[in-house]
């Protein structure tokens, strides 16, 4: 991996970023530049209050002093400040990217869901992000270090050559050498957040599928690949861990021994007569303040290099090419045949139609114009109507819908455009109106994520109950009824019926009730229409 290639994903990422937080960047770099001149010249007015003494210059002593309270008083005052502006700016840089990569998600749903699962988006916005917006304000803290290690370079330099040469040649050179050190860091994070990718990815395949291991008695394997999967993260985080203690022991030996160097120069000088005493309180403050580049510089590089693994994640998706809509036709026929442009299969204006074939969710896709390869719809292909009123006339429900934490009513009007009513219909075509009195609160009762506080009928039932409402003109269920019982399954195909009557409804699906109360059950094998 070489610097550049490391270094581009994070760069991007932040370039409209920096745009758009324009103003507290600035503020920032102010107060930290501020904060570290500030704290740089205290050393020098330091030595010169007791040189101001020493010569009982009572009116330059008074100034001095008052330099010295300002100085004092600016540092603790700016670096406040600065810390809550840091706080609000990596606030604001996360939420940014978050927001960035939810339109990406919305705009390219099947590209990404086909290369990253739910849980490792989850990890991206995150761990990936939280890093990331920790890096702006880290390379501005170092920017401003090395401008402070400049500033006592300067008087230093008035005050004894070999001392302002030493600290111009060793400060970055301990700075060069926490680089060093931290090279390994970015690779073993790289693999380390790689490991985290699969447990997360193993355990949200388990948590969402325990019933069927339990049922086909695979739950040991299971354990077994997550346990192995645990160990190798564990192993890359140790590897990682190592890495990042040398860097933290590195921050507290090498400015140590840079400062243990300084005072045998300095006191080697004072004894030689080639420092005074007042000079050489200047020096000893000027050295402690010269630990600051080094610790900061040991701090980046451990930001930098997480921020450049997690900026690749981020990128990757971000990166991710939606394909086009170019349809435009409008408006889109509420009464009109739908053919699969694959199969052949008709689906007449107006019936409840059953479709029995080997790839239900591939068709029901197709159908509903989301997969490349579209249906057609009074004789146009899907794809070239216009895409909002297509998404507004077209509805489809996969086998597995996804169920967001909050109220039932936000999870089934998330637009908040329906009323109570027109919620409870639905709920009653889908036979889930009994699950409201199981919950505390009706309509506002919670549900977790992914539906997890229900059990999985009423998890159907209830995804069944968003996709009616709102009576789109046509509607794709998938195995909209695999959970439930017998008897609820004759239920909820005869209120759909009557729900649904005089618009179209396709049901994917091998059997079952809607077989019986159908206007047309057609099955499929191999791609031919039987």
């Amino acid at each position: 991996m070489t610097i550049s290639s490391s270094t581009e994903p994070l760069r991007r990422i932040l370039a409209g970023g920096a745009k758009a937080e324009r103003r507290p960047l600035v503020v920032f770099a102010i107060l930290s530049l501020i904060s570290a001149v500030a704290g740089a010249i205290t050393p020098w007015l330091t030595g010169s209050i007791l040189f101001s003494a020493q010569r009982t210059n009572a009116s330059q002593l008074i100034w001095l002093l008052a330099a010295l309270a300002s100085a004092i008083g600016v540092a603790i005052v700016c670096n406040v400040s600065r810390h809550v502006v840091a706080e609000r700016l990596k606030l604001r840089v996360a939420a940014d990217l978050r927001m960035k990569v939810a339109r990406k998600a919305a705009h390219a749903t099947t590209e990404i869901a086909g290369q990253f699962s739910s849980s490792q988006v989850a990890t991206m916005v995150t761990r990936d992000i939280e890093k990331v917006s920790s890096y702006p304000a880290a390379r501005i803290r170092l920017v401003a270090s090395v401008i402070g290690l400049l500033v006592v370079s300067a008087y230093l330099l008035v005050i004894s050559w070999p001392i302002a040469l030493l600290v111009l040649v060793g400060v970055p050179t301990f700075m060069w050498l926490t680089a060093q050190i931290a090279k390994p860091l970015e690779g073993r994070q790289d693999l380390h957040r790689d490991k985290l990718g699969t447990v997360a990815a193993l355990s949200g395949d388990i948590g969402l599928g325990l019933r069927i291991l339990r049922g086909l008695g695979a739950e040991p394997i299971a354990r077994g690949r997550l346990t192995m999967a645990s160990e190798a993260t564990e192993a890359a985080g140790v590897r990682v861990a190592r890495i990042e203690a040398a860097l933290l022991i590195s921050g507290q030996v090498l400015p140590g021994l840079f400062l243990a160097g300084l005072v045998w120069l300095g006191g080697h000088l004072a004894a030689s007569g080639a420092l005074p005493a007042t000079s050489l309180v200047t020096f000893y403050a000027a050295s402690a303040y010269l630990v600051v580049p080094i610790s900061t510089a040991t701090g980046f590089n451990r930001t930098r290099s997480a921020a450049r693994v997690a900026a690749k994640r981020i990128f990757s998706v971000l990166d991710t090419a939606a394909k086009p809509w170019h349809g435009t036709v409008t408006p889109v026929p509420v009464t009109a045949d739908i053919v699969d442009s694959i199969t052949g299969t008709l689906v007449c204006a107006g019936s409840l139609s059953v479709v029995s074939c080997d790839d239900p969710e591939a068709l029901g896709r197709r159908l509903s114009g989301i997969s490349g390869k579209a249906a057609k719809l009074d004789g146009q292909s899907l794809k070239s109507y216009s895409l909002a009123e297509l998404r507004t006339a077209v509805r489809y429900q996969g086998a597995r819908s996804t169920m967001f934490s909050g109220t039932v009513r936000e999870m089934l009007d998330p637009k908040s455009q329906f009323n109570d009513a027109d919620i409870a219909t639905a709920l009653h075509a889908a036979a889930a109106d009994d699950i409201l009195s199981r919950l505390d609160g009706g309509l506002d009762g919670r549900i977790h994520t992914d539906g997890r506080s229900v059990s999985g009928g009423q998890r159907q039932r209830l995804a069944l109950a968003r996709s009616l409402l709102g009576d789109p003109a046509y509607l794709v269920l998938v195995e909209p009824t695999t959970a439930l019982d017998a008897v609820t399954e004759v239920e909820v195909a005869r209120r759909v019926v009557d729900y649904r009557r005089g618009r179209t409804t396709v049901v994917l699906a091998r059997g079952g009730a809607f077989c019986a109360v159908a206007d047309d059950v057609i099955t499929l094998k191999e791609t031919t229409h039987v």
